[in-house]
């Protein structure tokens, strides 16, 4: 591992698990990592360059494990299900405090993430959805009408500002969106294959597994 991943991976450790951007320094990044402030700036010429950085790494994860579940031979409803865990895993590592700041913050960083959020699911999810259409698994409703609904509930459900206002918190907020989302566009057939994966359990026990 060479210096630079070294500062990114320190940085989402403390980014994720403490969710406090704003009061991470760069001594306390220099400190934990036995390496001079001169090092980071030589790699990272502000902090938000550094958490920039990290971001973009942080989603191209998301997006290899995303194509993983694509590229495997199994039925829609199987990929939908990995394409939970995939977010839910997400949703476990951000907590509130990370919205609120980030958006408030680091308004670009915050479009980069929105940007790639809304690709990611416009790309992928009509992927499985017309895979589960062919399957008999999807109801036969317009692929983009399906997309606009879950993008418009993801946009303004998992958000910082009905978070704040609900008193709900980013993992309760996700996972109740993406039952509402499933339960409406399985078919019967969908919905008995969809419970027999147990994915409730799953949602609970793999979320920090996954990324």
């Amino acid at each position: 591992m060479n210096q630079k991943q070294k500062i990114l991976r320190i940085v989402e450790e403390n980014f994720f698990q403490r969710g406090i951007i704003h009061r991470i320094t760069i001594d306390e990044i220099s400190s934990k990592l036995g390496m001079s402030k001169k090092t980071i700036y030589k790699h990272f010429p502000s902090k938000e360059a550094l958490i920039s950085e990290m971001i973009k790494n942080f989603t191209s994860k998301i997006k290899n494990q995303i194509e993983s579940v694509l590229e495997k031979n199994d039925s829609a409803v199987v990929k939908i299900k990995n394409f939970i865990l995939i977010i839910g895993a997400i949703a476990s590592k951000v907590n509130d405090e990370w919205l609120f700041t980030v958006k408030n913050l680091y308004p670009d960083i915050w479009k980069y993430i929105e940007d790639f959020r809304n690709k990611m699911i416009i790309k992928n999810i009509s992927k499985i959805i017309e895979q589960g259409k062919k399957e008999g698994l999807v109801v036969d409703i317009p692929t983009q009408i399906i997309i606009n609904v879950f993008t418009g509930a993801v946009r303004n459900v998992v958000t910082p500002d009905f978070i704040l206002n609900n008193n709900f918190s980013l993992q309760e907020a996700m996972k109740y969106t993406l039952t509402i989302f499933i339960n409406g566009i399985l078919t019967d057939k969908g919905k008995k294959s969809y419970k027999n994966t147990s994915v409730e359990n799953e949602l609970e026990d793999n979320f920090s597994n996954i990324i």
